[in-house]
């Protein structure tokens, strides 16, 4: 088995085992399995710059456009997801994007980026 299952299975035998509600159980297995990217201040930032097609629904007499959002990549975790992740908690709440297993296999997150049909969960954002 992948270690990435035995540490999930390990979390939720963990979870199980409490006390707690199951929805304070649920939110401590995810705080948990994100681990946080490692900020050091001796790292030059790598600013990359993120173009996100934006439309809503809502107003239909508003085009759609490109909204640019800045990220530096030193403390944002590897994959796309997690830029858009941090865009959206940090930056813009408006922001909604799906996303579901974070391990590639529900394909939820899929997106085109940089021109290709790909899964933000598995694409890399490229400095």
């Amino acid at each position: 088995m992948p270690a990435s299952v035995l540490s999930r299975s390990a979390l939720r035998a963990a979870a199980t085992r409490t006390s707690l509600p199951a929805a304070t159980r649920g939110l401590a297995s995810v705080a948990t399995s994100q681990a946080a990217p490692s900020t050091s201040g001796s790292k030059a930032p790598r600013i990359k710059k993120f173009q996100v097609y934006r439309w809503n629904p809502d107003q239909p007499e508003k085009k759609p456009h490109m909204q640019e959002y800045e990220l530096d990549l030193n403390q944002t975790g590897p994959m796309v997801l997690d830029a858009l992740i941090r865009m959206k908690n940090e930056i813009d709440p408006t922001l909604t994007f799906r996303r579901s297993c974070r391990e590639g296999i529900c394909g939820s997150c899929a997106m085109n980026i940089g021109g290709t049909n790909t899964l933000a969960c598995l694409c890399m954002p490229y400095s």
